[in-house]
């Protein structure tokens, strides 16, 4: 049987190890967190850093006249949320939206607006540097939108580059991502 003196030695050794610095610090991290989805049967990734939440789409309103990539807007969390398909952005096709189920809720110290998805797949990591170039036929209307594209054919989109594009400008408004001012290019 252990005596108390014993059990007391096994904690403070137990928490004397725990105490020590991990060498996690001292290992160089090549990749980057990315949330990975699809879109039009294409896979797309995004920092996950910029990344606030991801749901289903329930309705979607449609915003007559707003200029790509914004499609409409739709409720979250008791808020209006601006809704954009990056299908035309990143160079693909705009086809109907029938299938764009899901939304991710991107920003950079806020939520500033919702991306549509067909399907939200997996967290993962990329190592920047081994991103590939684009295709030559794949021409983004953002310049620098997309940073490139892995082995695997996962296209890493610049969240940064995006926000700033939407944001371009923008006032405080009351609908969250959407522009007050009188620039109505930055919808």
């Amino acid at each position: 049987m252990t005596s108390p003196q014993d059990v007391q030695k096994i904690l403070e050794e137990r928490a004397r190890r725990l105490a020590r610095r991990s060498n996690a610090e001292s290992v160089p991290n090549f990749g980057v967190d990315v949330v990975s989805f699809s879109v039009a049967r294409e896979r797309f990734a995004i920092e996950s850093a910029f990344v606030f939440a991801v749901f289903h789409l329930n309705e979607l309103v449609p915003l007559p006249g707003a200029r790509a990539p914004v499609v409409g807007v739709t409720r979250w969390r008791g808020d209006v949320l601006t809704v954009l398909d990056l299908r035309r952005v990143v160079g693909g096709t705009g086809r109907a939206l029938d299938d764009l189920a899901r939304v991710i809720v991107v920003g950079a110290s806020g939520p500033a607006f919702g991306v549509l998805a067909d399907t939200v797949d997996d967290i993962m990591s990329i190592d920047p540097t081994t991103l590939f170039t684009l295709p030559v036929d794949r021409v983004p209307e953002i310049p620098g939108v997309l940073r490139g594209v892995t082995a695997n054919g996962i296209h890493l989109l610049d969240a940064a580059i995006l926000i700033a594009h939407q944001d371009g400008g923008a006032s405080s408004s009351p609908v969250v991502g959407v522009s007050t001012s009188s620039n109505s290019d930055q919808l």
